[in-house]
This record gives structure tokens, C-alpha cells and sequence, in this order.
């Protein structure tokens, strides 16, 4: 304990929710309780693309229990929106994507197995489940496309009419002409076709949420297993046509989200809008099944690539070809992924003199793609270190030693690369010895011997990178001093199991010198704080943390 009773930074405090948690008193979603609450079932579409015949919702809403049954002519008729992406334009070029809008709930048309295409309400599970096998719905199935491939071929019918070639967006960035150069002498040159498959996020805790309409303020409430609450509001309201002070989301205890939480669902319109017009609370959490037909998923992505090198094995051009699966619907900043995140990555922690890249983001019938887990640094990390490990093959060299020879020397710190970014800072071949040293790379091989021994394999990989931590470019704290003493840390940002709890007070104490004991964290509440950045793309703890410190 440091002098005055508190923990500071560097210090090991015990984490003070585990006992909560370990103990089963975590408070999630189904944890709540509501008076009164209703059940919300969502229907959705069995075919990947397919024209909507008929819709007939009688013999669902007949069944007892059943408190309503809602379609998209509904959704028109109380005039919500649709919902629309975060990141509408190339953040490099200001060229606007090409999408159509996400409707809450299908009318006409479907565009992937699992869109919502009814929600019905009823007193409970068992009878909503039972009348949404009463809907009655014809479809008319129309030629799906699936893959990148197929979509993208000549010819290939339109998913919707406001992407032509199901193009969302394509960007040329580098230096073409010096990369090509440099493909035109190296000594050894390196090619990859690198597949990074789609990944279904399915955190422990499904999503779900319960709705809630206040007709005395005018004012609708979410209780939410969410990661971005503020910007799901803000998104939310626009669909409801209200202003955000008119919506409240609330989290509590959220099991996982890993950004399969972040951005916004129809299910965060739908449930606040069926509250309404029942007059009751709604609730609906996904089954685990349900998750792999509703949650935005990760990943998706394919290129083309190859390295340069020069006799020495120095990296002397870097070019990549690539498209991204969007899914069938342009979802949170899915297409901002694409540019900034994915697209600055190579030239960082390697010296590569030329880089030319060329990004393709295409629409697929298929649930709409959204964040998983350092969304496009994973991408192109993968396809960054498998050209180097083949280009180790191919000069004959060790990988690690061809990896000394190309990082970014410290002394040169700072270095602007061929995009015209600066890399600030650095100490990347320090880094790159003491990982070796920690993972005892010059034992690996007696390891190897003794794991073949016993019919074992083992293997050693590497991987050098730097991310562009922070999401979100801003965030907001609010610190009240109670009159019992206390302190009240407000925070626009909230957990999802990582310790926040612990560590935002932990800041707050070194700054003021108060104990641990008396700072209680608040967050998950939009009413609390009205602006936060939310959680994800590794930013709590670095934009949080900070907003607390300079508070």
C-alpha cells in the first residue's frame, strides 16, 4: 500500500469484481427483472436472397398470448429508418461508399439467411415461438451470391441496386510505379494468394436486450449486453426519429463482446419501438444458434501479395491486392476498416521503400460483416508475415534473422514511410531480441527434438506489428465528490470483463492520492454521462484511462 492509503499506477491491487463475479453475483441481461415484461421472438429469412411473395401475419396474431406480430410495412408506417453505417466515405479520400440502407425488418426483398423479416411479441418465449411458425411467408429464391468470387464476377445480379457490381468501395494508395520498379529488380520476389476466412464471434454472453417506453416523457429505454452504448443510441434515436436524449441505453455486466457488440442491430430499433406499441417492456435474447445467423462477423478478406527483396534479403517493394466480404449490408465502420485500419499497417515496423495497394470491398448474401478482435490489423499481419516467412524460405535465410535485417531501426525514430504516415517512436529490433530471449527461441530446437520424441509437433512463429490503438478519438469522464466522502468516477466507457472496476480507480487514486476503497466506478448508463467513445479496438484503458488522468 502506497503512502496515503491508495494503490497508484504500478501497483497490484486485487481486483475488486472478481469476487462478484466468481461468486455468480454478476448482474447481466437476463439477470434483471421487469414487470410485466413481454417476449420477443424475430423471424427470420431461411434463403440467402429471395423476393418476399406474400406475407400473412393472421394466424400468428390469433394465437393466445400473442400481443402483436410486426412487419416492414409496419416499420413504414410508424415512419422508422433504416439502419445506416458509422463510416459512410473512404476516411483518406472523403469518396463516399456505395451501400443500401439496412432495414429494420425486410420488406420485399431478403439478402442473407437470418435477416429479420418479422418480430413477433407475446406474454411469453413459448408463445412467440409458437406464432412466428404460424407466419406465413412466400418467398421467391433468386440466384445467391456467396462469396467474393461470385460477387464480384461480370454479370453478376445486383444485391442491391445502390452498389452496381455489389462495389462498395475500391481505393488505389501507394506508389505503383516505384513499387513496380522495384519488382522489376529485385533479386528474389515472393507471392501469396492469403486467405483470411469469416469468423462467427459468438461471445458467452448472446446478444439480446430489453426495450422500455416511458409515454408520459416520450422517452425510450434499452437495457442492452452491448460494448458501444452511446453511438448505438445515437444511431438508434436517428432510426426511432427522435433526438438522443430521447433514448436511453443502459449496460450491465456484459460476457464478452469481442465487437460482435459494437455496432448497432435492428434489434436495438425493434425492441424500444415493440415496447411502445404494447405498452409493456420487451425483452429478447438470442439462442446460441440464433448468434450465428444475427451477430455481424469478423473477417472475410482475400489478397493477392508479394514482397521484393533485394540479394541481401532487404525488403524493397510490398504489393497486395484485395477484397473484403461486407456481407450484404454496410455495418457499423466495417468500411472504414478497410481503408485506415487495414491499409496503413505495412510500412511500420518494417522498412519496405515501396508499398502499392489496391482495396476492393464487395457485397455478398451473406450476415453483414462487422469487427472481430483488431479488425483489419489481423488481416494484413497475416498476410505481411506469411510473405516474410516465404521470402526466408526463398533467400535461404533464418526468419528471425531476416526480420533483424528489415525492422526499423531505433535511431532513425522518427521515420515517415512510403504512405507519408510517421511513426513517432519505437524501439522495434529491442523488442523483437527480448521477445526471442522470453520465448527462449535458441532452446526451441532440443524442444522440438523431445516433442518429435514423443510423436508431438511443435512449431515457433513470429509475427512484428504496431496497431493504431484508440477507436473512438475521444472520450469523457465526469468525477463527483459525494458528501459521505466517496467519490464518483463516471466513465463513457464500459466493461466487458476486463477489470475496469479495478484499473479506472486505480488511475483516479494515483492522480488525487485517495484510497482504492472510496471510488466507485459507474458506467454503462447514457443518462450518467452523455458522451463515451465505448469499448473496443483496445482504446478503454488508453483513451479511458487518459480522460481520468487529465481530468
Amino acid at each position: 500500500m502506497a503512502d496515503g492509503g491508495y494503490q497508484g499506477i504500478g501497483a497490484a491491487p486485487k481486483r475488486r469484481e472478481d469476487v462478484r463475479f466468481l461468486t455468480g453475483q454478476g448482474r447481466y441481461l437476463d439477470d434483471l427483472t421487469f414487470e410485466n415484461v413481454a417476449h420477443a421472438v424475430v423471424l427470420r429469412s431461411p434463403h440467402a436472397q429471395a423476393a418476399i411473395t406474400r406475407l400473412d401475419t393472421n394466424a400468428a396474431a390469433s394465437l393466445p398470448g400473442v400481443l402483436t406480430v410486426l412487419t416492414g410495412p409496419d416499420v413504414r408506417a410508424d415512419g422508422l429508418g433504416p439502419l445506416l453505417p458509422y463510416v459512410d466515405a473512404n476516411t483518406v479520400t472523403g469518396e463516399a461508399f456505395r451501400f443500401a440502407p439496412q432495414p429494420l425488418l425486410a420488406a420485399g426483398k431478403v439478402r442473407y439467411v437470418g435477416e429479420p423479416v418479422a418480430l413477433v411479441v407475446a406474454d411469453t418465449r413459448v408463445a412467440a415461438l409458437d406464432a412466428a411458425e404460424l407466419v406465413e411467408i412466400d418467398y421467391a429464391p433468386l440466384p445467391a451470391l456467396a462469396t467474393i468470387a461470385a460477387a464480384s464476377a461480370p454479370g453478376a445480379a445486383l444485391i442491391a441496386e445502390e452498389a452496381p457490381g455489389n462495389l462498395c468501395l475500391e481505393w488505389h494508395t501507394g506508389d505503383a510505379v516505384a513499387a513496380a520498379a522495384a519488382f522489376a529488380a529485385a533479386a528474389h520476389v515472393v507471392e501469396l494468394h492469403v486467405e483470411n476466412h469469416r469468423v462467427v464471434t459468438n461471445p458467452m454472453e448472446p446478444r439480446g436486450g430489453v426495450g422500455e417506453y416511458d409515454s408520459d416523457t416520450c422517452r425510450y429505454t434499452l437495457h442492452v449486453s452491448g460494448q458501444s452504448i452511446h453511438a448505438t443510441r445515437d444511431n438508434a434515436a436517428r432510426a426511432l426519429g427522435v433526438e438522443p436524449k430521447q433514448v436511453r441505453f443502459v449496460a450491465p455486466d456484459v460476457g464478452g463482446g469481442f465487437g460482435a457488440k459494437n455496432f448497432i442491430y435492428p434489434e436495438h430499433v425493434l425492441l424500444p419501438w415493440a415496447a411502445k406499441r404494447v405498452g409493456r417492456p420487451v425483452k429478447w435474447i438470442a439462442s446460441r444458434s440464433e448468434v450465428f445467423l444475427a451477430d455481424q462477423q469478423g473477417r472475410g478478406h482475400v489478397a493477392d501479395a508479394a514482397l521484393a527483396l533485394d540479394a541481401e534479403g532487404r525488403f524493397l517493394a510490398l504489393r497486395i491486392d484485395s477484397t473484403a466480404d461486407l456481407g450484404a449490408y454496410l455495418a457499423g465502420s466495417a468500411g472504414g476498416v478497410q481503408t485506415f485500419q487495414y491499409a496503413f499497417l505495412p510500412g511500420t515496423v518494417y522498412r519496405v521503400p515501396a508499398i502499392a495497394m489496391s482495396v476492393k470491398a464487395v457485397f455478398t448474401n451473406t450476415v453483414p460483416i462487422g469487427v472481430l478482435r483488431g479488425p483489419g490489423y489481423g488481416e494484413m499481419v497475416n498476410i505481411v508475415e506469411r510473405l516474410v516467412d516465404e521470402a526466408a524460405s526463398r533467400c535461404g535465410l533464418d526468419r528471425a534473422e531476416l526480420r533483424r535485417r528489415n525492422l526499423q531501426p531505433s535511431a532513425a525514430m522518427p521515420v515517415t514511410n512510403s504512405f507519408g504516415n510517421t511513426i513517432d517512436s519505437g524501439a522495434f529490433p529491442e523488442a523483437f531480441e527480448r521477445a526471442l530471449a522470453v520465448a527462449d527461441a535458441a532452446g526451441f530446437a532440443a524442444r522440438r527434438t523431445e516433442s518429435d520424441a514423443r510423436g508431438r509437433l511443435r512449431g515457433f512463429g513470429y509475427a512484428c506489428h504496431i496497431k493504431g490503438t484508440g477507436g473512438s478519438p475521444s472520450e469523457n469522464v465526469d468525477i463527483r465528490f459525494e458528501v459521505d466522502g466517496t467519490l464518483s468516477l463516471i466513465t463513457g466507457t464500459q466493461h466487458i470483463g476486463q477489470g475496469h472496476e479495478t484499473t479506472f480507480p486505480q488511475i483516479l487514486a494515483d492522480r488525487l492520492g485517495v484510497p482504492n476503497h472510496l471510488i466507485r466506478l459507474v458506467q454503462g448508463d447514457t443518462d450518467l454521462i452523455p458522451i463515451g467513445g465505448g469499448h473496443g479496438s483496445s482504446r478503454a484503458t488508453y483513451m479511458g484511462g487518459t480522460a481520468i488522468w487529465r481530468a
